[in-house]
């Protein structure tokens, strides 16, 4: 299998693939982020292989994030993108739209695991598994191929794009009900085709 990126199975819930970018050449390039407003959160990612998911979030009584909900939530959204495969592919470039999340990411990869956003709750979660920043700062550790990168946001980056639509459409799915399914898949089959065009233009 291409880039050593043996996939997760076929369905799970908030994933999908637009299979005609399967094949894309290495190195993959992905874009990631996050949306809240008022308590209603969601998170998305895209990578140039047409693979993206989503997922939506409200905190419960007792929230684990600490105070800075949507830094985590960006964060959180890379970890996401990388579930996608059994290991992230080698020298994938993930593109954030989130300065301090971008911080976090070089201090993880250059060996400062234990730095962590503020009031992050460290203890073990169900099951007793790692908290999700926990492991995916150990994960960038191991990583020194993986290159994360700034991409302004809402500025017209395709793949940008198609994650912060996909994190929108997390969100809003809290407050009202909708099968996301076909509506993520457009929007992905939209903003990656427009990316292919526009590489190799």
């Amino acid at each position: 299998m291409q880039h050593g990126r043996a996939c997760r199975p076929e369905y799970q819930p908030g994933r999908g693939q637009v299979r005609r970018w399967a094949e894309t050449p290495a190195p993959l390039i992905a874009a990631t982020d996050a949306s809240w407003k008022g308590r209603a959160g969601g998170i998305g990612y895209v990578a140039s292989d047409g693979r993206y998911g989503l997922r939506s979030r409200r905190p419960g009584r007792v929230d684990p994030t600490g105070f800075s909900r949507v830094l985590v939530s960006e964060l959180r959204a890379v970890e996401f993108l990388f579930t996608a495969y059994d290991t992230p592919p080698v020298d994938m470039t993930v593109l954030v739209d989130s300065r301090p999340a971008l911080n976090y990411l070089h201090r993880w990869q250059g060996g400062e695991t234990g730095a962590m956003p503020a009031g992050y709750d460290l203890r073990p979660r169900h099951a007793g598994m790692k908290p999700t920043l926990v492991r995916l700062a150990d994960l960038v550790a191991e990583r020194p191929d993986l290159t994360f990168a700034h991409v302004k946001a809402h500025a017209g980056h395709a793949l940008n794009e198609a994650a912060d639509g996909l994190s929108r459409m997390a969100r809003r799915r809290v407050e009202e009900p909708f099968d996301v399914r076909p509506r993520a898949h457009d929007l992905v089959e939209a903003f990656v085709r427009d990316w292919h065009v526009a590489l190799a233009a």
